[in-house]
């Protein structure tokens, strides 16, 4: 009889979860009914918040099923912060994962939730190559560009940063050699690009230092100089450009690039060496702390004219509540071993975000930046 009234107790209480969850799950559908609202670009520099730094105001299963939920407390959060501007990530491991979900009906959601809140959305990172190769499979079934620009242009998206190539250096690659390459990548998103026209949509090609990524702007640029930057550009770090080239070259790659430059990646960087094997490599710092010099760089955005985002890239590790370092360029759910162990905390988070974002205000305020012209 006692295991009887336990399992009719149990059923009741999953019963109830189980009403629950679908409630909340019908109340995210029908924010779908509210239509976009699309946000107008901005007039001068938008600090923009990468969503991926913000995953952990939720599990990934709530991402999942309650997007309008998630979308809320983004904006919420982002705001607290101090942004105003949200890039979201849809993406493997993403806010909206187009392995996991259906973007058609999870990315309307959640741009409504973050709009709900007065934050504003016209940027997300995903995962397109180019019209050809899919950005991601769900159930199978392939997930292309096209799939996801669709989506995207009908919610007032029009940014999103794109990438993926990566050319050979074996002994014989020198000269023409390489420069073949680049013009095959160029011939390959050529497609992209006409695609792009028709949703409205400008690729933004994210700039890396190391390796062989199209990392050196002067590559990038060979490419992209073909196209017209309202379909394919420049999402601009300046933290790795001035790893790569840290004297002077990163200010005429500013110069020489600015036109195709329609997003900004922020972050701080020293390069060093390892003592014990010699090799050489980037290492991210707190804002300020590196070698980006920061009044010179906003400087040059505005003699240059620049107007959109410039989003804060987190990449550094910290000391948690634990003393326990902790790698803020790590993609935390709110279920992360590292909120399990009460090493970081929403607090924590939220007031170690805000320290950089003060240093790329004041920046921008010292380079003569006009106070509202910095959203």
């Amino acid at each position: 009889m006692d295991n009887r009234r336990s399992f009719l107790t149990d059923g009741r209480r999953l019963g109830g979860a189980l009403a629950g969850l679908l409630l909340a799950q019908a109340a995210n559908q029908a924010a779908a009914a509210v239509g976009p609202r699309p946000d107008a670009a901005p007039d001068g520099i938008a600090f923009t918040m990468f969503s991926r730094h913000l995953q952990w105001v939720s599990t990934q299963g709530e991402a999942e099923s309650l997007p309008y939920d998630v979308g809320v407390r983004i904006g919420e959060k982002a705001q607290e912060i101090g942004y105003q501007w949200i890039d979201l990530t849809v993406r493997s491991t993403g806010h909206v994962d187009p392995s996991r979900v259906d973007v058609a009906v999870n990315l309307p959601l959640m741009l409504n939730g973050i709009r709900s809140t007065g934050a504003k959305c016209r940027h997300m990172t995903c995962n397109i190559v180019d019209t050809t190769t899919a950005a991601n499979t769900r159930g199978g079934v392939p997930v292309m560009a096209e799939d996801i620009l669709r989506v995207a242009n009908d919610n007032g998206i029009a940014l999103y940063r794109w990438g993926g190539f990566s050319y050979t250096t074996s002994e014989d690659t020198f000269g023409k050699q390489l420069l073949r390459q680049l013009d095959a990548f160029a011939e390959r998103v050529a497609a992209l690009a006409t695609l792009n026209r028709s949703y409205g949509a400008t690729a933004l090609y994210h700039t890396f230092s190391g390796g062989n990524n199209g990392r050196s702007v002067w590559d990038l640029m060979h490419m992209l100089e073909r196209f017209d930057p309202a379909d394919l550009a420049l999402n601009f770090d300046i933290g790795h450009m001035v790893t790569e080239s840290a004297l002077s070259a990163w200010r005429s790659n500013v110069r020489h690039a600015l036109p195709y430059i329609k997003s900004v990646g922020l972050k701080d960087g020293l390069v060093q060496r390892n003592a014990s094997t010699g090799a050489v490599a980037s290492s991210w710092a707190a804002a300020g702390q590196g070698m980006v010099q920061w009044k010179e760089f906003f400087q040059l955005l505005l003699e240059g004219g620049y107007t959109g985002p410039a989003e804060a890239q987190y990449e550094y590790n910290v000391t948690g509540l634990n003393n326990q370092s902790v790698s803020l360029n790590t993609t935390f759910w709110s279920d992360h071993a590292q909120f399990a162990s009460g090493n970081i905390t929403p607090a924590f988070m939220t007031e170690e975000l805000k320290k950089d974002l003060a240093v790329y205000r004041q920046a921008a305020l010292d380079a003569g930046w006009p106070a509202a012209r910095l959203s």
